[in-house]
C-alpha cells in the first residue's frame, strides 16, 4: 500500500506491506533516499500498538486529530497527515472536490449517530456521522456540498478503519 505522509513541513512517500504481525515499510523523504524498516506489531487495544524493531519495544498511540492523525511515540507527540495518492481530491477538504466522494471511518469504532438520511442535500462542513473510538467521538463532515447518494452507516454498528460510511455526489 502507498500513502503520502506529511509531518510538519516535510513530506515522504510511504509504501508498506503487512505480513501478519510484521510490517515492511519503505519511506522516501523529499530530501533523502529511501529507507526500509521491518517491525513487528500488536494492537493491544483500539488505537494502541506495541511495536518491536529489532530488540527495541515502544508503545504507539494513534488518534484522529483536526489536521490528521496524532501519534504519541516514545514520549513524542506528532501530527501526521496521510494522503492516498490515488484519490484525486487529496485531503478531501473541498478544494477541487468533484464527483463522488466516500467518507470513511478513520479508525475502528462504533457508529453512535447518523446525522443525515440517504438522498439528503448537505453543505460543506456539515456533520454526517459520529464514530466513537477509545471513548472519543469523531464527527465525519462533508468535504463538499452535495447529495448523500449512499448511506452505509447505521447507529450502533461496529466499523473498521477505512470503511465507507457515506458517499456524496
Amino acid at each position: 500500500m502507498k500513502r503520502i505522509i506529511r509531518i510538519g513541513n516535510r513530506q515522504a512517500e510511504l509504501e508498506w506491506r503487512n505480513d501478519g504481525d510484521q510490517i515492511t515499510a519503505t519511506l522516501v523523504w523529499q530530501d533523502l533516499g529511501p529507507s526500509t524498516h521491518w517491525l513487528r506489531y500488536a494492537e493491544v487495544e483500539p488505537g494502541v500498538y506495541s511495536l518491536l524493531k529489532q530488540e527495541r519495544a515502544v508503545e504507539a498511540r494513534v488518534t484522529p486529530g483536526q489536521e490528521g492523525w496524532i501519534v504519541e511515540l516514545a514520549g513524542h507527540r506528532i501530527t501526521v497527515e496521510v494522503e492516498d495518492p490515488r484519490e484525486l481530491s487529496g485531503r478531501a477538504k473541498g478544494f477541487g472536490a468533484e464527483g463522488q466522494q466516500s467518507i470513511r471511518s478513520p479508525m475502528p469504532g462504533k457508529v453512535v449517530r447518523v446525522l443525515v438520511d440517504e438522498g439528503a442535500s448537505v453543505e460543506e462542513g456539515q456533520g454526517l456521522v459520529v464514530v466513537e473510538a477509545m471513548k472519543m467521538q469523531n464527527e465525519m463532515k462533508a468535504p463538499k456540498s452535495g447529495k448523500v447518494i449512499a448511506l452505509a452507516a447505521r447507529a450502533g454498528a461496529s466499523v473498521t478503519a477505512g470503511e465507507v460510511l457515506v458517499t456524496l455526489e
